[in-house]
């Protein structure tokens, strides 16, 4: 098993991924999918691609502020989640946010969203919660 994480050069893939994994948490809440602001968004965080076995499969993306380190998104493929790159995308984003001098990672989650596990065991806990949607935190 071989998982890389690289800069991300285009944002096509994250968002047709993105748009995909959220589809059901989005139609559950009536949101409705907004191109415009996720290229927008793209050109203000900091983007990175997952690579599983040399095949693009996921995006991480941060944003910064108040010495935090924000996860704004983590997407994996379906088809390969369950193989340990959560476990491992996490892992980077807590040495990335150390490196960087942060002194915590947060990031928010819809409630009935099974990452929330992966989450905790990576040591995050919940903040709040309003509306179906968890923030976590993790100190560094």
């Amino acid at each position: 098993m071989n998982i890389e994480i690289k800069k991300s050069q285009s944002c096509e893939f994250a968002s047709a991924l993105t748009q995909e994994n959220m589809k059901e948490y989005y139609e559950t809440r009536s949101i409705q999918w907004n191109s415009d602001l996720f290229v927008k968004s793209w050109k203000e965080f900091e983007n990175f691609d997952i690579y599983f076995d040399s095949k693009l499969v996921g995006v991480l993306r941060f944003s910064y502020g108040n010495s935090n380190c924000y996860i704004r998104d983590f997407q994996i493929e379906s088809n390969v989640q369950g193989k340990g790159i959560g476990k491992y995308c996490l892992n980077y984003a807590t040495r990335f946010a150390k490196d960087r001098g942060d002194s915590c990672i947060k990031l928010r989650v819809f409630s009935e969203n099974p990452a929330i596990r992966l989450y905790s065991n990576h040591g995050f806990t919940k903040v709040s919660e309003s509306k179906g949607l968890i923030e976590m935190s993790l100190s560094l």
